[in-house]
């Protein structure tokens, strides 16, 4: 049964598509719940907000539904500002030129026409700082943002890259020196106001990474990160930001060279690439120059050597050894379910394979990847039984430098930065969408994406990962009820042994 909140949605988006009519006071209702200031019904409206309406237009990649959204949510941010808990973000707008909900819809439209009819000539320049945004959700940042920041690298040699993001970012790229780092916290559990007062913090980091700069020592990319709630929110200085209706025809060469806004939801809406591709198209629109860039992990030294030497204890002869995340966060539409888990790891096992099963996050993942274990070492293979042994930070240093590990699953409950190094010293990569497959295809390994909980052809598209290794797609319909568990555990099997003959 749906929530208020979720009806509401349906309500507002069903009226919009079948008459093109704009329930304004359904978004308002809306914005109400989410700043009720009882938490758990102000958390629950949010989820909705975000999931049901925001991610389902950003998933439909069109065009039109990135107009909805600036629309719905500058009606959003409009009346959040107003809640004297969103004083700060109400101040800061106010200074940034954007007082009103009509300013910041006419910013946003301003972004999405200054590529591809604007190119940045003479790149380098002055340039000696180069900020990125991340995107927040790793997989994103492996598939998006690493992919501008290997072209930052190559047409501004000179210059230091930030990359301004969560804690674990740099245990992805923090191999590369060029590099540097600045933490910053989504709140993404959290309510619409505290979600949108990230911005503050975004503000301040930005403002302390350019003081001391003149315009045209610096460059900010924003990859449509939700730090800016998609482009809505800006980081530019005061007077580039111009004035509601009386503002002067903007001068986009001078905006871009400051600031330059990938507009990932709409950018060739009516072609198939990935996302990883679209990024390396629209950064030779940018930069005037066809340069073919893919995502990128950067590792560090220390979690790819132990990974290597754990695989190296691991390995018999030419078995395979194949990674697997059945991770979903807390989507579990992305799911297949429990037997298909089980039984993927228990046929691999038997056909010879060697696993490395990450135990995930939060009790559920947790609780699954036991229940896949348990199933696992119940198997007799070779006259004796399946042998499994799990590793964490604790136990690491004491698993690289034994002589041999004797397991058939070796399941890591620890660290992005060393399952990444596992997930590469692999043959296969196999997992539901999430960070996993872009890391595989990022580190030039194998992968086979179960891709659930899809809205839309489209998003399938966008979302494949991208890298110079062969990847798969094994598409799962389970919105509409569709997707028997065996005949997904067939098609990814059948995928299995037909990359391994390859």
């Amino acid at each position: 049964m749906e929530s208020l909140p979720e009806q509401l949605v349906a309500e507002f988006l069903s009226d919009y598509r079948a008459s093109g009519v704009y329930l304004r006071e359904r978004i308002a209702r809306l914005t109400e719940l989410t700043t009720c200031e009882d938490t758990r019904i102000a958390e629950s409206a949010t989820r909705a907000l975000f999931t049901a309406l925001v991610e389902r237009l950003a998933d439909s990649f069109e065009p039109d539904a990135v107009s909805l959204y600036n629309r719905a949510f500058a009606q959003v941010i409009q009346a959040c500002r107003l809640d004297p808990r969103s004083a700060q973000l109400d101040q800061e707008l106010e200074k940034l030129g954007l007082p009103g909900e009509q300013d910041l819809i006419a910013r946003a439209d301003r972004l999405r026409d200054v590529y591809p009819r604007t190119a940045l000539s003479d790149p380098a320049g002055d340039v000696q700082r180069v900020i990125v945004l991340s995107r927040v959700t790793l997989g994103a940042d492996v598939a998006i943002t690493s992919v501008i920041i290997e072209r930052m690298k190559l047409s501004f040699p000179a210059a230091e890259i930030v990359l301004v993001g969560g804690k674990k970012a740099p245990e992805l790229f923090g191999g590369e020196p060029r590099v540097r780092f600045k933490e910053i916290a989504y709140r993404r559990a959290g309510t619409t106001i505290e979600r949108l007062l990230t911005w503050i913090d975004l503000l301040r980091c930005v403002r302390g990474s350019t003081e001391g700069l003149t315009r045209s020592e610096y460059l900010i990319v924003d990859p449509d990160t939700r730090l800016t709630q998609l482009g809505l929110l800006p980081v530019e200085r005061p007077d580039l930001t111009l004035r509601g209706s009386h503002a002067r025809e903007p001068d986009l060469a001078a905006q871009a060279r400051e600031y330059l806004f990938f507009p990932s939801r709409e950018y060739g809406s009516g072609g198939t690439q990935s996302l990883s591709e679209l990024t390396s198209i629209w950064l030779d629109a940018v930069f005037g120059e066809s340069v073919a860039t893919y995502p990128r992990v950067n590792l560090k030294s220390h979690d790819l050597e132990a990974a290597r030497n754990l695989l190296n204890r691991m390995r018999r002869g030419s078995h395979p050894i194949v990674a697997i995340n059945f991770g979903v966060g807390e989507n579990q539409l992305k799911r297949v379910g429990d037997d298909f888990e089980s039984s993927l790891v228990a046929r691999l096992i038997q056909e010879g394979a060697a696993i490395v099963l990450d135990k995930g996050a939060g009790e559920d993942e947790i609780r699954r990847a036991d229940a896949v274990i348990a199933e696992a070492t119940r198997i007799e293979r070779e006259g004796r039984r399946v042998r499994a042994v799990e590793i964490n930070e604790q136990s690491l240093a004491s698993a690289v430098s034994s002589e041999q590990i004797e397991a058939d699953v070796l399941v890591w409950n620890g660290r992005i930065g060393m399952l990444a190094g596992l997930i590469g010293e692999s043959d296969l990569y196999i997992g539901y969408d999430s960070a996993g497959q872009h890391i595989a295809a990022a580190l030039g390994v194998k992968c086979i994406d179960v891709f659930a909980g899809y809205s839309s052809p489209r998003m399938l598209e966008r979302w494949r990962p991208t890298g110079r290794a062969e990847t798969r797609i094994a598409a799962v319909d389970t919105l509409s009820g569709a997707g028997d568990a065996n005949e997904v555990l067939e098609k990814v099997l059948h995928h299995v042994h037909e990359m391994s003959e390859r």
